[in-house]
C-alpha cells in the first residue's frame, strides 16, 4: 500500500497530494458520493487520510508491515460501514477509532516491535522527532540518529492507554475533544493521560540527555 499517491482533478489544473487538507463541505460531498457506492469518491478520501492513518498505526504498533496491513484493514472496514457514519464532519474521527480498533483487536497482549523510520517514505516527522533533527553540523549528526531512537523506544514503551491519546495528541495534532471522541473516554481523563505520557516521555529524553538540558518546550 503506498501512501504518497497523488490525483488529478478534473480541470487537470493541479495534483491533489494525501496530505492535503479536505475543507469541511467537500468532505461532506464526498462523503455521500461514497456512500452512494461511487468507489472514486472513497478513493479520494483514502489519499487524504491514508497517511495519518498509517503514522498512526506505525506509532502504536512500532512495525511499519503490520502498520500497512493494519491500515489497509481499517480502510476496507471503513468502506464497508460508511453508511453506518452519521456525521461526515467527523470521518477522521471515526477512522481513527476504526485504526484504533484494528490494532487493539489484533495487537492485545502482544509487546510492539519497534523498528526505525529512517527509510525514505516512511512515517513524517512529527515535532517529537524534529527534538533529534534541529539542523546540527554533521558531527552532531550521531548525537541526533540515537536521540530519534529514544523517542521512538519512549513512544513504544508507553502503556496502550497512554500511548494512544499520546500519538493522537504530539503526532497527530488533534485536540482534546477529537482524542475524546476517539478513544471513547472524557476529556478529563483524555487530558490526565496525555500529561502523563509526556511526562514519561520526558524522562526517558532527560536520562538521555541528561537534567540540564531545556526540555520545557519539548512537548
Amino acid at each position: 500500500m503506498k501512501y504518497d499517491e497523488s490525483e488529478q482533478n478534473k480541470k487537470g489544473v493541479r495534483k491533489r497530494t494525501s496530505t492535503d487538507p479536505i475543507d469541511p463541505e467537500r468532505l461532506v460531498r464526498l462523503i455521500a458520493r461514497a456512500q452512494s457506492g461511487e468507489v472514486e469518491a472513497f478513493q479520494l478520501l483514502y489519499l487524504s487520510y491514508a497517511k495519518k492513518i498509517f503514522n498512526f498505526l506505525f506509532r502504536m504498533s512500532g512495525s511499519r508491515e503490520e502498520a500497512e496491513d493494519l491500515a489497509q484493514e481499517t480502510f476496507i472496514l471503513a468502506f464497508r460501514k460508511l453508511n453506518s457514519l452519521k456525521e461526515a464532519v467527523k470521518f477522521q474521527g471515526w477512522l481513527f477509532r476504526i485504526a484504533q480498533n484494528c490494532f487493539y483487536q489484533k495487537h492485545r497482549g502482544k509487546k510492539p516491535q519497534i523498528e526505525s523510520i529512517d527509510e525514505e517514505g516512511s512515517a513524517e516527522l512529527s515535532d517529537v522527532q524534529k527534538l533529534a533533527t534541529p539542523g546540527l553540523d554533521p558531527e552532531h549528526s550521531i548525537l541526533s540518529d540515537e536521540l530519534q531512537e529514544v523517542i521512538r523506544v519512549a513512544i513504544q514503551e508507553l502503556p496502550e492507554k497512554y500511548r494512544t491519546v499520546f500519538v493522537l495528541s504530539a503526532i497527530q495534532k488533534l485536540s482534546y475533544q477529537q482524542i475524546s471522541e476517539i478513544v471513547n473516554r472524557s476529556m478529563a481523563s483524555v487530558k490526565s493521560d496525555i500529561h502523563r505520557a509526556r511526562v514519561a516521555v520526558r524522562d526517558k529524553i532527560k536520562g538521555y540527555l541528561g537534567e540540564n538540558y531545556g526540555m520545557s518546550n519539548m512537548f
